[in-house]
């Protein structure tokens, strides 16, 4: 269960953990066999995105059949450089998101949640199942059974029924348009730009904030439906498994930090956009791929509304979810740009890989505008 329990274990000042850390970490929870564990003998890698991880192995008993898990994964919730103020009030706290990943784990749609802890020196983390997966890249989504996959898991996510309070959309575009506002004009981030050798004036001088309010309404006046939204859907967000039983999903969704309630349009077309970003390459953050077809997301529209269909009695059509999906596009790409932006702002990021996703963006979000002949404000 996601209770959260403190374990004998202080993390150094760095945050990193030595090996018998986290054998005492995981013994915490997996009481039968990982206390006896040497450290030694332990495989680990540890890495740091936005949270640190860490994968671990440990070997095979000599004799017998293991009774517990042989690897686990486990994040860790460091204090990062840069937080994201604005959405503080709408997000789950850490124990919320332990306890929907939980929920999620028990579902059999996601990894199992072992336990949830906080060290003595304050870090919280978690230790989940590891599941023998790798990051969805953008050609997976070219395959029509994979991306049938990724539709009826964001319908199942979207609907599930969780332990987490409800709060109105509104709030969420009353945050995002004022952070949007905040940065509107900034001459900091233009200099920052000019810096890096990439030009985000045009980006910046753009009203953003008025735009996406008629988006909104007009999201809301062809009856846009919401649901519990992840949010930050990049590709690295989505795990194919290595191998999948016959009938099972081929892909599972990870990092809930974001969820909350929303549009449905905004993680499928969010989906759709995100196909063009590799956020973690070292070389471009533009992939070099095709865009989604309008057929592939008409597919992907109908593979949704039949199983959101199913989870809510409703009787939605794919063209229905198709056409909340072209304007959910634009809701994502909002999102990416004001966090990037509040990246920028905090940490004088210059990096011209993350300027030339930033513009990206910004041509992604005025081509869509002008396809749906959306008034400019």
């Amino acid at each position: 269960m996601a209770m959260l329990t403190p374990v004998s274990v202080t993390l150094p000042e760095d945050k990193v953990p030595t090996k018998k850390m986290v054998r005492d970490i995981i013994g915490t929870f997996l009481t039968k066999e990982w206390p006896s564990v040497d450290p030694e003998t332990l495989t680990m890698s540890y890495h740091t995105f936005t949270n640190a991880h860490c994968r671990v192995e440990r070997p095979k008993p000599a004799t017998g059949t293991p009774v517990e898990t042989l690897k686990v994964f486990i994040k860790f919730h460091n204090e990062t450089g840069t937080d994201i103020e604005i959405f503080k009030h709408l997000v789950p706290s850490k124990q919320e998101e332990a306890l929907l990943s939980y929920e999620y784990g028990r579902s059999g749609l996601g990894a199992k949640v072992y336990g949830f802890f906080k060290t003595q020196d304050g870090t919280l983390g978690r230790i989940d199942e590891f599941l023998d997966a790798r990051n969805m890249e953008p050609e997976d989504v070219e395959d029509a059974v994979i991306r049938a996959d990724v539709a009826k898991g964001l319908a199942m996510f979207h609907a599930m029924k969780t332990s987490l309070q409800k709060k109105a959309v509104e709030q969420y575009y009353e945050a995002v348009i004022n952070g949007l506002k905040k940065y509107h004009k900034m001459d900091k981030l233009k200099a920052l730009g000019k810096e890096g050798g990439v030009s985000v004036d045009n980006l910046l001088d753009y009203h953003f904030g008025a735009r996406l309010r008629k988006v909104v309404d007009k999201l809301e006046s062809i009856g846009g439906k919401a649901g519990w939204c992840i949010h930050d859907i990049q590709f690295m967000n989505v795990l194919v498994k290595n191998e999948s039983k016959e009938g099972e999903s081929k892909v599972v969704l990870i990092d809930f930090e974001f969820v909350m309630q929303n549009y449905r349009a905004f993680d499928i077309g969010g989906h759709f956009m995100q196909k063009m970003f590799k956020w973690f390459d070292e070389e471009s953050k533009i992939a070099n791929c095709k865009k989604y077809t309008e057929e592939e997301k008409r597919h992907f529209c109908e593979e949704y509304a039949r199983q959101w269909n199913k989870l809510t009695g409703d009787s939605d059509t794919g063209d229905q979810v198709f056409l909340e999906a072209e304007y959910g596009y634009m809701l994502a790409i909002t999102f990416d740009i004001h966090n990037m932006l509040c990246f920028m702002s905090g940490e004088d990021d210059k990096d011209p890989l993350n300027l030339l996703g930033l513009n990206k963006l910004f041509d992604e979000f005025v081509d869509q505008y002008a396809k749906l002949e959306l008034e400019d404000p």
